[in-house]
């Protein structure tokens, strides 16, 4: 998944090339930013070794995503993108959403099987 954000991220830079010169230090500007930030995030959590922190990184990972979302709509309301590309980064969008929610169901559920192991065997040894 961070390889599908990384390549989304090097189209959205590749597109924002042909945006009008005016919006190179504002649509254009978040747009990679926002774009830069998903497989950066990603990275970042999944060299952490806390599930909270892996969820973090994660959870800012798909608020970038749906930034550049809202950036992509914006871009097609000023006519610098058309359907088509517009369809197009939204299909690649959502499959890295997608992979992105997955992953972060997995780690809450392995998050929630360890407290729960954890609780568990808690509970036996005071038994004793």
């Amino acid at each position: 998944m961070k390889q599908l954000s990384h390549k989304l991220s090097l189209e959205v830079a590749k597109l924002v090339k042909t945006f009008p010169r005016d919006e190179k230090y504002d649509l254009a500007s978040q747009m990679r930013r926002s774009a830069r930030s998903v497989p950066t995030n990603i990275s970042e959590g999944f060299g952490r070794f806390h599930f909270n922190d892996k969820l973090t990184f994660y959870e800012r990972a798909r608020a970038s995503l749906l930034e550049l979302r809202n950036h992509f709509e914006e871009a097609l309301g000023n006519k610098y993108i058309n359907k088509n590309i517009f369809h197009s980064f939204q299909k690649k969008m959502d499959e890295v959403n997608y992979l992105l929610n997955r992953m972060m169901n997995n780690v809450r559920r392995t998050r929630d099987d360890y407290e729960s192991e954890k609780k568990s065997k808690r509970h036996s040894s005071a038994k004793r």
